[in-house]
């Protein structure tokens, strides 16, 4: 009996997924996905970067994207460029909107364009975001 105490509390303290953010706060899966990313509470608010290393023939290309969620629901990709071949980076920078909704993110391009990503955390980490598949990194 002793042991089954200690079980029926860690049952209770699981709520589905462990990867995603936690239900009932902004980011979460009770989201109504009608307001821009929710309160400051939002686990997606923040900046995040990836790295990406892709080799094409005859050439070796770095992706570094750079997403930047604010609390008001306003967001920003960078992408930089570098190719061996040509030398120089090259940058792209595209204003959004965003909203969640059980562990999805949607993404409203300022100008047109909608995509929406999946998105956890690696490792129950914070500062691990899993957003398309890709993992980024907490920037700030």
């Amino acid at each position: 009996m002793a042991l089954l105490v200690p079980l029926i509390l860690l049952l209770a303290a699981c709520d589905g997924d462990p990867t995603a953010p936690p239900m009932g706060q902004a980011g979460g899966g009770h989201d109504s996905g009608t307001s821009g990313g929710g309160g400051g509470g939002s686990a997606l608010v923040g900046a995040w970067q990836t790295v990406v290393v892709i080799e094409v023939p005859g050439d070796l290309q770095t992706w570094t994207t750079t997403w930047r969620f604010d609390p008001a629901g306003t967001c920003r990709q960078t992408v930089i460029t570098e190719s061996l071949a040509e030398g120089f980076p090259r940058t792209t920078e595209r204003t959004c909107t965003w909203t969640t909704n059980s562990g999805e993110v949607a993404i409203n391009y300022v100008g047109g364009g909608t995509v929406t990503f999946d998105f956890s955390f690696a490792a129950l980490d914070p500062d691990r975001l899993v957003l398309d598949g890709f993992e980024y990194q907490r920037l700030a």
